[in-house]
């Protein structure tokens, strides 16, 4: 078998996703949501055992980043970096954290009728 088959110079090595995922579509957590900030945990050894993509994650992630900007960065579908990331945080290997909640609508209306009272 020829490997042209399995490469394009434009696009890379033809890989399906779900190859990537071994057929997982659910994450290891579902503390993983599509605005979550991915942080690669300190001080670890390095892992072993661990896909190409997982070792790009974690090296994309010793800065405080969101999982859809992962995703960009890999070109992956987000539902594949959230396997993948899931993988690293059931590992300890990653630190996933939430931004704070969006305020109640009657606080912002609050504010609004406060301002507008000025």
């Amino acid at each position: 078998m020829s490997d042209e088959r399995w490469l394009d110079e434009d696009a890379g090595p033809i890989v399906p996703a779900y190859l990537l995922t071994r057929g997982r579509t659910v994450p290891a957590s579902e503390a993983i949501d599509l605005i979550a900030v991915i942080i690669t945990a300190g001080g670890l050894a390095a892992p072993v055992g661990l896909g190409p993509e997982h070792l790009i994650i974690l090296q994309k992630c010793t800065k405080p980043t969101r999982l859809v900007d992962v995703a960009a960065e890999l070109n992956l579908p987000i539902g594949v970096v959230r396997v993948l990331v899931g993988d690293l945080y059931a590992q300890e290997l990653v630190q996933v954290e939430h931004p704070p909640p969006a305020p109640d609508a009657t606080v912002l209306l609050e504010v609004i009728s406060g301002l507008k009272a000025l």
